[in-house]
């Protein structure tokens, strides 16, 4: 996706000034696609209210972004897919035909009110997100253990349907023990098993069963040496296995409880994907929003009162930023008249206070327009 660019430009007495920057970066130039970004009469205020806004809608811009990202790549987790809609379309088509929103956001609200609603909208999203992540994760935990039991490796993996139980011994005295060795130890351990112990019953190794990495085998032991074989068996790196035969009806139920636990799993994934649908799409929306109020601070600020000015999303083409940002200067600085600071500082200034207020140093220059990134692509950037 190209390079996208909000822009804001005093408009000029008898002219269609969007039209004019289309002719020329559009038609004549072919540096970028052009569209009205139309902004409601929204209240300006007090500048000292301004200038606060003007200091923290960075941070804030910033902020919703990283949450709309952030549900983005959850969605994608959990469903293979990052294709998401803004009140059924993608992201870019529903900016640009942006229109303001009344019913969420009323541009008769102090600009203030308008940021504290979308944060506070946006800051549930995010809580809410972490919540439902953590909450799906641990339920994932628990059946991915449960899925081990019955599938996974002889070091987890239940031993129920691996053994014969009417093959074991269990006496008064004597038991069956269960050890899960290394594939390559196999011939140290028939040479040696007799010798982990004291009791250890001659010739009762029984192989059951193997995966690519262990072996399942078991010994018949006297109780009494139990112990004795569990310190020497953990010295060989021999890993011992607890065997209790289980009764048809209680394999039937275990087995009953896993497949309810997968079901209740993707029950939980479709109800997060739906909720994430839902967020993604008004983030989004309460993003562009911020994104207008911030082009509208932005632009008081530097043009003044009264507020005429035109507003334009440009989908800059590759490799075309550089030259485009130089076509738009030369256009507008003709348009500019007055004082020269209206647009631009020098070092010889000492009149900072504009430039302060923007968060410049007095020796840069400003273009008679503001612009700010939009990072509609979603890729990492700073704004």
């Amino acid at each position: 996706m190209s390079t996208s660019w909000l822009i804001s430009i005093p408009c000029q007495p008898g002219m269609n000034t969007f039209e004019q920057i289309h002719k020329k970066v559009t038609v004549e130039q072919q540096l970028c696609s052009c569209y009205r970004f139309e902004l409601p009469k929204l209240r300006v205020g007090k500048l000292d209210t301004l200038v606060t806004l003007s200091d923290s809608l960075q941070k804030d811009d910033s902020a919703v972004e990283a949450t709309l990202w952030r549900l983005k790549r959850q969605y994608k987790e959990w469903n293979g897919s990052d294709v998401l809609r803004v009140q059924g379309q993608n992201l870019l088509d529903y900016i640009i035909g942006f229109r303001w929103s009344e019913e969420k956001f009323a541009s008769s609200e102090p600009l203030a009110n308008i940021v504290q609603a979308i944060l506070e909208q946006v800051h549930t999203f995010e809580e809410e997100l972490k919540k439902r992540t953590s909450d799906y994760a641990q339920r994932k935990q628990v059946v991915e253990a449960e899925q081990r039991k019955s599938s996974g490796s002889l070091m987890v993996r239940s031993l129920e349907g691996l053994i014969d139980p009417e093959k074991c011994t269990e006496t008064e005295h004597l038991t069956t023990v269960f050890l899960v060795i290394p594939k390559y130890n196999e011939k140290e351990f028939l040479a040696c098993y007799e010798k982990l112990s004291s009791l250890v019953v001659p010739r009762s190794a029984q192989r059951w069963t193997q995966d690519n990495e262990w072996i399942l085998y078991s010994i018949t032991v006297f109780r009494s040496c139990i112990e004795e074989l569990k310190k020497n068996a953990r010295e060989k790196r021999y890993h011992i296995r607890e065997y209790s035969p289980k009764n048809t009806s209680q394999i039937g139920t275990e087995q009953q409880q896993q497949e309810q636990s997968i079901e209740s799993l993707e029950s939980l994934r479709l109800r997060h994907l739906e909720w994430i649908t839902t967020a993604f799409s008004e983030t989004a929306i309460a993003w562009t929003h911020l994104k207008a109020v911030r082009l509208f601070v932005e632009s008081v600020l530097r043009f003044g009162l009264p507020v005429q000015i035109e507003t334009m999303l440009l989908l800059v083409y590759p490799k075309a930023q550089s030259k485009l940002l130089k076509t738009l200067d030369k256009i507008t600085s003709q348009w500019i008249s007055g004082s020269p600071e209206y647009y631009y500082k020098s070092s010889s200034t000492n009149d900072d206070r504009y430039a302060s207020l923007l968060g410049i140093s007095i020796q840069e220059q400003l273009y008679p327009f503001i612009l700010l990134e939009w990072n509609i692509a979603g890729k990492e950037s700073s704004n």
